[in-house]
């Protein structure tokens, strides 16, 4: 699909491709939105990144530059979106993330209208325009399945729990697991909910997710953490944050250059 005036010389680049049934364990998650920090963490080699637009500090201005500092090094980049505005998860796409998470999902019928937002009609309600795509990266051809962004959904309180079933049905590609509020949302307590899950909730929403041929993850922020969740059928998580990278590390400096009193 050409537009008018656009150029007509192919890109020389290509955009990696996200895969987190099956490279997913090994992702960080981005809180400082500037590019060459980014840079710094992508050229390590994470299986992903994922910016967080909700709770960190980019905006959509910082997004352009982070998703590509992250896939000049070949790391798809997905983005955790403020919520359910679909004008700005649109945007999001276009300037090129492999995948967008969308908070809080608590019903089948906004689960519709989210993985909608991710899908060229007439799957969907994607609207087309590859401004900032092209002529950087290919563009997404309407129809091409591959071509389509991740559509994630997190389900992180009792209602989303409860209603899982019909979240599912909707067709996303995976469930991203907010276990912090969900534990706040139980009522219990969060360490034991991510070591030993005590009720099996998130066993049972990682084979419910497995039933639907849907992708499982979840928060975890710590390779130890990620080996339960793993073992329950999780597929994809982030095993630190560039937060915590930047202050682990000043902190074992620190330490190892302390002098005793």
């Amino acid at each position: 699909m050409k537009i008018p005036g656009e150029t007509s010389r192919p890109s020389p680049l290509t955009a990696p491709t996200l895969d987190l049934a099956g490279r997913g364990r090994r992702g960080v998650w981005v809180d400082v939105p500037h590019p060459a920090s980014l840079e710094l963490i992508a050229a390590e080699g994470p299986d992903w990144v994922c910016i967080d637009g909700q709770h960190g500090h980019p905006d959509f201005p910082d997004m352009l530059g982070l998703i590509d500092a992250a896939n000049v090094f070949g790391v798809p980049a997905m983005v955790r979106v403020q919520g359910h505005e679909l004008g700005g998860a649109g945007r999001v796409i276009d300037a090129g993330a492999q995948g967008l998470i969308f908070p809080t999902v608590e019903d089948g019928e906004t689960a519709e209208l989210l993985v909608r937002a991710c899908r060229f009609s007439p799957r969907g309600s994607r609207s087309y325009g590859p401004v900032r795509r092209a002529p950087r990266y290919a563009k997404a051809t309407p129809g091409v399945l591959a071509d389509d962004p991740w559509a994630i959904l997190m389900v992180e309180t009792r209602a989303g729990y409860e209603n899982l079933d019909a979240i599912l049905a909707a067709g996303p590609d995976a469930i991203f697991v907010g276990p912090y509020d969900l534990s706040l949302s139980l009522g219990v307590d969060f360490d034991s909910f991510l070591a030993v899950d005590p009720d099996g909730v998130l066993r049972d929403i990682a084979k419910r997710c497995a039933d639907a041929g849907v992708t499982a993850g979840i928060y975890t922020g710590s390779p130890a953490l990620s080996e339960a969740p793993i073992s329950w059928g999780y597929s994809f998580m982030p095993i630190a944050s560039d937060f915590s990278l930047i202050s682990t590390a000043a902190r074992a400096a620190l330490e190892e250059a302390s002098v005793p009193a």
